[in-house]
């Protein structure tokens, strides 16, 4: 094999897409068969002068095609060589308070959930979105999860939860087909 010729990428649902097709690495595996990687850079701020309407509605799931050239001249097109899920970029945050608490109190942890928006560039809440509210004791290694909570108009967090013991609180949003996964920095709280 030659190497790739083309390569483009563009969303499954309304084709459009910009990108800058920026590296391509072929590796040969055997006499017959080799590996190639192609990086692209998708810049949100080249989105609303390349996509018309909504631009946040670029995020989900982009096809790749490729055109690969072969040693003797004949060449290859693929109209659907691979998929991948571009995804809008996500914020949380955490507040657990009182700090400290007595053992046995109620303990109210906020948040807020947001994520880009491509049209302004700027960071807005995420309204209605299921966010797991999880704790690691003082001491333990790993988080566990407490509850689920739904995210209001303006992507707030807001519960209450007893104070049982010492440790850390945080929020974690497991993503979506076109926003992110995100883990808020953990709050931890000391009982008194």
């Amino acid at each position: 094999m030659k190497g790739l010729t083309d390569i483009s990428v563009f969303n499954k649902t309304n084709g459009y897409g910009f990108s800058d097709w920026v590296d391509t690495r072929c590796e040969k595996k055997s006499s017959t068969t080799s590996v190639c990687t192609a990086s692209m850079t998708i810049a949100p701020a080249w989105l609303p002068d390349s996509v018309p309407g909504d631009v946040n509605s670029t995020a989900g799931v982009w096809q790749v095609n490729a055109t690969v050239k072969a040693k003797d001249g004949d060449y290859w097109i693929s109209d659907h060589i691979a998929e991948f899920k571009m995804k809008r970029a996500s914020k949380l945050t955490t507040d657990a308070a009182p700090e400290p608490v007595a053992k046995g109190a109620t303990l109210i942890v906020t948040g807020k959930l947001s994520r880009a928006n491509w049209e302004d560039l700027k960071y807005h809440g995420y309204a209605r979105q299921d966010v797991k509210l999880q704790f690691k004791k003082a001491g333990a290694t790993a988080y566990s999860t407490v509850k689920t909570v739904k995210t209001g108009d303006t992507g707030q967090l807001s519960t209450k939860v007893t104070a049982t013991a010492a440790g850390s609180w945080r929020w974690y949003f497991p993503g979506t087909t076109t926003t992110a996964r995100v883990v808020s920095t953990g709050d931890a709280v000391a009982l008194k």
